[in-house]
Parts: C-alpha cells; sequence; structure tokens
C-alpha cells in the first residue's frame, strides 16, 4: 500500500481536509529529494543527506505514506553507516514517485476545503517545542515529525532541527527556533 489513509487519518483524528493539506505539502517539499539526495552523497554531504532522510522518514510515518516510510527507514541507516546503496536510493525515488502521483491524484473538493493552519495551532506548537526543548524532554521522532509538519518549515530549517534535536543539541533546536517565530 502506497498511502495507508487510515492510519494518517487516525493520526489527525479523523481530520481527512487536514490529511489531505499536509499530503500536498509533502508532495510539494520532497518532490525532488532524487536531485537534492543525489547531489547530497555526490557531494560526499552523507550528515546532511542522513538528515534530509531522517525527517523524510518521520514526516512520511506520521502521514501513512509506507512504502516511502519503508525505503527511508533502510536509506537512512544506511547513510548512518556511511554506506548509501544507489539501489536503495531508487527504490526510495521510485516509490516517493508513486507516492507523489497519488497524492496528485487527490480530489481538488478536498483541497479547496482544507483549512488554512490556524494561527494559534502554530502559536501553541511553537511553544510548546520551545518548552520540549528549554526543559531538555527527549523528543521522539513522531512527536518532531507532528511539530514540524504542523509548522510547515522549509526543508532546510527542518532539516537543522532534525540534526540538532536527533543530536540533543537543544540550544541550537532553540536558535533556529527562534528565527521561526520572528
Amino acid at each position: 500500500m502506497i498511502i495507508d489513509f487510515e492510519f494518517g487519518l487516525r493520526q489527525l483524528n479523523g481530520n481527512k481536509s487536514l490529511l489531505f493539506r499536509l499530503l500536498r505539502k509533502f508532495a510539494a517539499e520532497y518532490r525532488d529529494l532524487d536531485t537534492r539526495l543525489q547531489a547530497l552523497v555526490g557531494a560526499e554531504s552523507i550528515q546532511e543527506a542522513e538528515d534530509l532522510v531522517h525527517t523524510l522518514k518521520g514526516v512520511s510515518g506520521n502521514l501513512g505514506c509506507n512504502a516511502v516510510y519503508q525505503d527511508s527507514r533502510l536509506v537512512n541507516e544506511q547513510l548512518k553507516h556511511g554506506e548509501p546503496d544507489a539501489s536503495s536510493m531508487q527504490s526510495l525515488f521510485d516509490n516517493l514517485s508513486k507516492t507523489l502521483a497519488v497524492i496528485d491524484d487527490l480530489p481538488d473538493a478536498e483541497n479547496a476545503a482544507a483549512p488554512v493552519a490556524k494561527p494559534d495551532e502554530h502559536l501553541e506548537t511553537l511553544k510548546a517545542f520551545s518548552q520540549a526543548l528549554e526543559q531538555h524532554e527527549y523528543i521522539n521522532d513522531e512527536k518532531l515529525a507532528n511539530w514540524l509538519a504542523t509548522l510547515s518549515l522549509p526543508s532546510s530549517q527542518q532539516a537543522q532541527l532534525t540534526s540538532a534535536v536527533t543530536s540533543l543539541d537543544y540550544d541550537q533546536a532553540l536558535t533556529i527556533l527562534a528565527t521561526v517565530k520572528n
């Protein structure tokens, strides 16, 4: 199953328009993943490549994009060991392409009905994220991915935050979040 819509809906308390909006945002964010990831690997920027794939793994898992999630788990592990495999990356790109095709075929009516992110939801997420960092709470992948999805940050900031949080550099993560607040 390329996308498990039931799982995605459960993650978002049944809010179909929010799921479709987040899936479209996911598609926009990762449509050029193949180019970006190959460039990072080619430039031997393995840590940046790992951060990019780690964020993809979290977001795809939370949205129910199962095929991308499974492949990104494997590629993420390979990148952690500094050994990215071309066939694994190609499988990820192929499944991402299939996932994007499904997302592109979502009904337009759902897109038109999709609410714009509520400012209070954005502020609440920023506040919760900041408090967790200030109190040095452990932030698991799922919670991080949900916060990043709600904040709708550019991939570069998502990757920076993911890297800072996973390496437990919460001061750096707070610095990055401070730029989001402004």
